[in-house]
């Protein structure tokens, strides 16, 4: 039936598709599936994909997990291979890869010499402190309080990658490469929110805004202090979110509370390290939450909304036997301070938390819709 479009025509036209669209002509006839996944393997002259939400409903079954196309405004449910979705935490996504663990994965983080390590300075002032005594948990309740956002600094079916964890206790940060069997920890600071990569450095934002710079290629050396914290930092109950804008040399930052009523964007020059509050994005949208955070030009995303913020709720404390409360999720527009329902009525459940995640059309089939699951280093 199609045999008068050539191929090349063909992956021409495929590769300006959606994923879901994707599927769908794969799926027409021969001829069209072979154009489809010669597409697949050349990979780069595909379309950037839109961000999906990524989600779990008990009503679809432990294995299955939930897609909703942000382009079609649509849910779809595709299944996934054991441990069961509705068993893992979700802790990162990137490069079309979802972050899991699960109770097996969890294992304690060792120093340097093999015990396991306690962060025995002040988080505020770097200077020696006594704590109290470390908690005693058993396995299924310690995995609630140990792991809480994970990045990826590249594709991790190339096997060349780095997985950056921020942890307990305090939010510290430790690293581990692809077939590492053990992570590096990173001793020297606390109070890590969320992490970057450029130029084979590891940004990583502090809780009260200031910019930590790692090379992990040499962890012994201490890292740059790439910009101080504000002098009024946000409240208990806020945090800050870091994403690259890759118009310039800038880093867009937001600090949200976990309540989500509003966001604050600070633009950051890396280069005159300054910190300013700005009040727009401009034709900009953020997607932030679980994720590894992404800025994203309204230009290239017609779907989307400039000047927005779509956001899943990552609450860490969420964990800590507050697992079924509602999830603030949304769209926040901030030209108005008004924030919009993603979708109604509310399609996941509250746990695992839903997440964001670009799909790779490299790595799809029509089971998976372009998301691969990475588990988390024993």
């Amino acid at each position: 039936m199609s045999g008068w479009l050539t191929e090349d025509v063909l992956m021409k036209i495929f590769a300006t598709l959606e994923v879901p669209d994707l599927v769908r002509v794969g799926s027409v006839c021969s001829s069209w599936l072979h154009a489809y996944n010669c597409l697949r393997k050349l990979g780069a002259s595909i379309q950037p994909q839109t961000p999906s939400l990524i989600y779990t409903n008990k009503s679809s079954g432990a294995t299955a997990a939930g897609f909703y196309s942000l382009v079609e405004n649509k849910p779809y449910t595709f299944t996934l291979p054991d441990p069961p979705i509705r068993s893992r935490y979700l802790i990162g996504s990137a490069y079309g890869w979802v972050v899991t663990t699960t109770r097996t994965h969890v294992k304690p983080i060792y120093d340097s010499i093999g015990a396991i390590h306690m962060y025995k300075y002040s988080r505020y002032t770097g200077t020696h402190s006594e704590l109290d005594p470390p908690s005693v948990l058993c396995l299924d309740k310690l995995r609630d309080y140990m792991f809480h956002k994970a990045f990826l600094s590249s594709d991790p079916s190339t096997g060349n990658y780095i997985v950056v964890l921020i942890h307990h206790p305090y939010w510290q940060i430790s690293f581990a490469r692809g077939g590492d069997e053990h992570w590096t920890w990173l001793p020297y600071h606390s109070c890590y929110t969320d992490c970057a990569f450029k130029d084979e450095l590891l940004y990583a934002l502090l809780v009260d805004g200031g910019i930590h710079a790692y090379n992990l290629y040499d962890p012994t050396v201490k890292p740059q202090v790439v910009i101080e914290g504000l002098k009024d930092p946000p409240d208990d109950d806020e945090y800050f979110s870091v994403s690259e804008d890759e118009s310039d040399s800038e880093v867009d930052i937001v600090p949200y509370r976990h309540y989500t009523t509003v966001f604050k964007v600070y633009r950051v020059n890396l280069t005159a390290m300054e910190l300013v509050e700005i009040s727009c994005l401009g034709d900009n949208i953020l997607f932030l939450g679980l994720n590894q955070s992404i800025c994203l030009c309204a230009k290239e995303y017609p779907q989307l909304k400039g000047n927005h913020v779509y956001f899943t709720d990552d609450d860490e404390y969420m964990s800590y036997g507050f697992k079924n409360k509602g999830r603030k999720m949304g769209v926040f527009n901030l030209g108005n301070k008004i924030s919009e329902k993603i979708v109604s009525p509310r399609i996941w459940s509250n746990w695992p938390a839903p997440i964001w995640i670009v799909p790779n059309p490299r790595k799809m089939n029509s089971a998976f819709l372009g998301c691969q699951i990475l588990s988390s280093y024993k």
